[in-house]
Order: structure tokens, then C-alpha cells, then sequence
């Protein structure tokens, strides 16, 4: 779900739902690696259970951005 479920989506989705399990949008691990952190990885305490998606093909980079 790239550039759908950014922080907007995720606040009205748990408007809908307490109790849903929220996701990100994909994330490319290079961007997370090389680019601002804040800007992919911040998230209100609100959108919680929430679960980060990572895309990538490098072993080394996925590993990279998990940590």
C-alpha cells in the first residue's frame, strides 16, 4: 500500500477502530537507510498495534533498516 496508509490514513482508520491492527506503507529499506528516518518511521502512540512493512531485495540494507 505505497502512499496509502501514511500517517493521515492510519489516525482516521483507528477513528474506525480501536482495536484493528494498523500498518504502514511499504518502505523501501534504502530509504530508510539513506534518507530521514522520522519522516518513514514516526508514528503517533494512538496508531498502535501498528506494524512496520519494509520492500527491498538486499539482505544487508532489510537487515540494516529493521534494527
Amino acid at each position: 500500500m505505497m502512499d496509502w496508509t501514511d500517517r493521515h490514513y492510519r489516525y482516521m482508520a483507528r477513528q474506525l477502530s480501536q482495536k484493528a491492527v494498523l500498518y504502514t506503507e511499504m518502505i523501501h529499506a534504502r530509504a530508510i537507510v539513506h534518507g530521514d528516518r522520522s519522516r518513514f518511521l514516526d508514528f503517533h502512540p494512538e496508531e498502535q498495534p501498528l506494524v512496520l512493512q519494509l520492500g527491498g531485495n538486499e539482505p544487508d540494507y532489510l537487515a540494516e533498516a529493521a534494527r
